[in-house]
């Protein structure tokens, strides 16, 4: 969220209240942003800005879902390892994409009652 510069955008994707709608509202505004040649100016994250958006609204999602499931030994979340040694990175990054999936079986694993849900979780052991 940190690299969304525009604090209107911000506050919409930030709400307790967010729905799917606002998600694809703010989604599409980018679209038409990239389309009249002005997302530079609007806000809009500077570097990988076409995955940083659909980052955000894929963590945006999983807050949305989160809730609709809360009290359903449903949890849904959202990691990211990291940076990871992919073709996105040109094979730079601190480690594998083999070792980023481990922890995402890991996560999958663990018993309902110690995962949390609704949340984006960073650079989880080992790569803290």
């Amino acid at each position: 969220m940190q690299k969304v510069r525009n604090p209107n955008i911000r506050e919409i994707l930030e709400k307790d209240d967010l729905t799917e709608e606002q998600i694809g509202d703010v989604v599409t505004l980018f679209l038409q942003s990239v389309k009249k040649g002005t997302w530079k100016t609007q806000g809009w994250p500077k570097v990988w800005t076409d995955y940083a958006i659909s980052k955000l609204a894929l963590n945006a999602y999983s807050r949305v879902l989160a809730k609709r499931f809360q009290g359903s030994n449903i949890s849904v979340n959202c990691f990211c390892p990291g940076f990871t040694q992919t073709s996105m990175t040109s094979g730079k990054g601190t480690h594998s994409a083999d070792e980023a999936a481990q922890i995402g079986v890991q996560l999958m694993l663990l018993p309902p009652q110690e995962l949390p849900t609704g949340q984006v979780l960073y650079r989880i052991w080992p790569f803290c």
